[in-house]
């Protein structure tokens, strides 16, 4: 949402709202050289400035340092990601994310659960991806539940493949505990998807990758997944991941309201050249940006910025930019259940925007009492 930025929501001296932000049309912020809008939300983020979120080790201080530099990139919501490992790795993950978040007040503000990415994926070539493939496995309830002791109840978001087993049966159980379900790194055949979305499944997560290099002309998952309306999807709009003309067209099939930005963010995000660890991989964020697994051409979550990936999306597409930060905001906050728009007794959220002539730049970012200001 973008915000008129003569009508100020009056806030408390806690930083919480005392009134409604009022939206602001077209004719107001597209003239404005400054544009306020609501803090940015981010569903798959696997690490930031340095910091992987899939380290048994990770230590609050650490954890909370990489939170304020997210935050101060406009991401005012996130969720912390583990992917697959061992079932005695992924308690660990999540004890050490659970430690962090207790120990600091911003975590307990940016982040309302994690988002569990495997075990329950497909391991075979193309469509794993990164992950570990000798960790992959069916679909327990019994599996799942010891994970979701350990993130302290806090699994919002998970990502599985439909044609695992175990999984199509486990999905109507994750929906009714409330917890989101999106399938990814999957080579489900279209009734397998048609039997998933009747399941309650609402995202593909990142969808164009995860995926195979050759697929079948017809039933493939990529047009499966545009086809099918009660899917949203998720794409990283970092030029890697997809190319722009072939990220338009999943736009156009997806269509606006189906559309969710998210970056797959690594150590490497925010982060210097080098080498980093995702998980027990150990990654390379090279000089252009790009993230893969080292010495190889394996492409290993990314090193996008969120606010990026919105500036990106505006200038390939000419999309008008109240709608590109819906893709970014309300919608992956719908979601995952949490309210679209900002409600009296909530922290204030806002990003100040500077309208640069190349792409939209954020100046400021505002959580609770959090102020933050770029130079």
């Amino acid at each position: 949402m973008i915000f008129d930025p003569s009508k100020p929501p009056l806030t408390d001296s806690a930083g919480l709202l005392k009134s409604i932000p009022v939206e602001a049309g077209p004719e107001i912020w597209k003239r404005a050289t400054r544009v306020i809008s609501s803090g940015l939300c981010d569903l798959q983020v696997n690490g930031f400035a340095g910091v992987d979120y899939n380290d048994p080790t990770l230590m609050p201080e650490e954890f909370e340092k990489s939170l304020f530099a997210m935050l101060s990139t406009g991401v005012t919501t996130c969720l912390p990601t583990v992917i697959t490992g061992s079932e005695d790795w992924q308690i660990k993950c999540f004890h050490a994310l659970e430690a962090g978040r207790n120990a600091s007040k911003l975590a307990q503000e940016m982040i309302p659960g994690y988002h569990l990415e495997g075990p329950f994926l497909n391991p075979e070539e193309g469509f794993c991806g990164c992950h570990p493939t000798k960790w992959m496995r069916p679909a327990t309830w019994d599996h799942f539940e010891r994970l979701q002791e350990a993130a302290g109840g806090r699994i919002t978001l998970i990502t599985v493949a439909p044609e695992i087993k175990g999984v199509l049966d486990l999905i109507p159980k994750w929906v009714e505990k409330g917890i989101a379900v999106a399938i990814g790194h999957c080579n489900p055949d279209r009734d397998t998807l048609l039997r998933a979305a009747d399941a309650g499944v609402t995202l593909s997560t990142h969808l164009g990758n995860g995926i195979a290099q050759i697929l079948p002309k017809k039933d493939n998952p990529i047009l499966g997944q545009l086809a099918e309306d009660r899917f949203s999807a998720s794409f990283i709009a970092d030029g890697f991941h997809q190319q722009p003309h072939v990220l338009g067209v999943y736009l156009r099939a997806k269509q606006s309201i189906r559309t969710i930005l998210v970056t797959d963010g690594t150590a490497g995000s925010a982060a210097l050249p080098g080498l980093y660890s995702l998980g027990t991989t150990t990654i390379e964020r090279q000089l252009d940006g790009l993230i893969n697994i080292y010495g190889t051409n394996t492409l290993a979550g990314s090193s996008a910025i969120l606010s990026d990936c919105v500036a990106n999306v505006v200038n390939w597409y000419g999309t008008p930019f109240d709608e590109v930060i819906r893709w970014s905001s309300e919608q992956p906050r719908s979601l995952i259940g949490l309210p679209e728009s900002l409600l009296i007794g909530n922290p204030q959220s806002f990003v100040v925007w500077k309208m640069a002539t190349k792409k939209p730049i954020v100046e400021k970012v505002h959580l609770g009492n959090w102020n933050l200001e770029n130079s």
